[in-house]
């Protein structure tokens, strides 16, 4: 990219809000620090996963309206400031009920941060006249989220070898946080966005009311927006269960016997999970290719839809064997297919409705999904501590679910006709809806 210093400054900037964002280094652990470090058992985890989604659900409108307000680098500001008080609580607390105004916090740093940087760098892309280089720029950035990402899952490697514990990550994880609060800290003022606040409220129920509108008149966008959001939830409540699989497999698998059980866990976690990630850069960066050579969307998200809902099956089917490695592997497909169906949704969506309402019906998709998760979270804990049951049948009847719901929400095969002066580039869109 052909940029000035000013402009690579930038560049800089956001690729660094990127790579520290995603130093997570709680991820790879968060249902073991919980139900191994903590004591709490998978029904209280789901509980408080529920209390997440339920709390992105509350959050998003006033988080959205108040950045709209007071500026967008104080909404990031805010986001980050939550983030850090949410670690210093999940660090220091011991009981389910201690950890749920944490998880509240964490919600708020998760609604004021969506959506809100990715605007930030359209504003710059617009006012430094940079439009044609989109592409190119939210590649870059989006790949030092993903490096961010790997050096996490690394880091618990490394933690395999130095024989810290669980009780280190969320503490470790305030550092990069706090550089990133500091990072919004530098962001110029025109990054703000417009900040009036007249006609917020009125401009805001037109477009709703709009957005539902247009759900009930295009059949078919309301039935995929319950299809994604059946989806993604299910993919959101499972994927932490790769976790206790993983410490399953390397307590069983030869190779990685050890002294210690906490050693081997974090070693084989670090592996999984740093390729997982890696996983996620590549089909990210593939996504769009499917999503343009994909003639019949819909045909496509019904293709995808069915074979997650196989490899959800196929999870228990292997864990009841004791076959961990394709567990895990079933596991691991879940999150190819996540980066790749993303995108086709978006070009679903923007073939179908106007550009104005795009970003409304994507936001309602996103409260969709949080009510099916904080339902189905605790749901699928009861059914993984259920003595009889236990994590092999919570993803037996998921499976089953799916492909019940898969059934009764297919999707048309035949293409829509485009609607090209309002279409989205499908980086563009991929951004507005991630």
């Amino acid at each position: 990219m052909d940029l000035d210093r000013s402009q690579k400054l930038m560049l800089f900037r956001f690729s660094a809000y990127g790579f520290l964002k995603n130093l997570r280094f709680f991820e790879p652990l968060i249902l073991l620090f919980f139900t191994v470090e903590k004591g709490l058992s998978y029904t209280q985890f789901g509980l408080l996963i529920g209390i997440r989604e339920v709390c992105v659900w509350m959050f998003e409108v006033p988080s959205g309206m108040l950045a709209d307000v007071t500026g967008r680098r104080r909404a990031m500001m805010i986001s980050f400031s939550s983030y850090i008080a949410s670690f210093l609580i999940f660090s220091l607390a011991d009981s389910f009920w201690a950890f749920v105004p944490a998880m509240v916090l964490f919600a708020m740093g998760e609604t004021f941060r969506s959506g809100t940087h990715k605007s930030m760098i359209m504003r710059h892309l617009d006012l430094e006249d940079l439009g044609d280089l989109k592409v190119h720029y939210y590649g870059f950035t989006r790949s030092m989220s993903r490096l961010g990402s790997a050096l996490s899952a690394l880091a618990v490697g490394v933690m395999a070898f130095t024989g810290v514990g669980y009780g280190v990550i969320f503490p470790a994880t305030i550092v990069p946080y706090v550089l990133g609060l500091l990072l919004m800290m530098t962001y110029p003022k025109e990054l703000d966005g417009e900040t009036k606040s007249t006609a917020i409220l009125r401009n805001l129920w037109r477009h709703s009311i709009d957005s539902a509108k247009s759900l009930l008149r295009v059949h078919e966008l309301g039935r995929v927006v319950v299809n994604e959001s059946v989806f993604e939830s299910f993919f959101r409540v499972a994927r932490d269960y790769l976790q206790p699989i993983v410490q399953t497999a390397a307590l069983a698998l030869p190779f990685f016997a050890a002294a210690d059980e906490r050693p081997r866990t974090f070693l084989l976690i670090g592996i999984v999970y740093f390729f997982v990630y890696m996983n996620s850069f590549v089909s990210s960066r593939y996504s769009g290719h499917v999503a343009d050579r994909a003639g019949h969307l819909g045909r496509t998200l019904n293709f995808l839809f069915w074979v997650f809902a196989g490899a959800f099956t196929l999870v228990g089917v292997f864990y009841r064997a004791d076959w961990y490695l394709p567990a895990i592997l079933m596991l691991f497909l879940f999150y190819t297919l996540y980066n790749i169906r993303k995108p086709v949704v978006v070009g679903f969506v923007t073939d179908r409705i106007p550009s104005q309402q795009r970003a409304t019906v994507l936001s309602v998709q996103n409260q969709l999904r949080a009510v099916i998760a904080a339902v189905a979270a605790p749901l699928f804990g009861m059914i993984a501590d259920h003595p009889d049951l236990g994590i092999t049948w919570a993803f037996l009847l998921g499976g089953a679910v799916l492909f019940l719901l898969g059934m009764l929400l297919r999707l048309e095969s035949r293409p829509a006709t485009p609607e090209p002066k309002e279409a989205l580039p499908v980086a563009e869109a991929e951004a507005e809806a991630s």
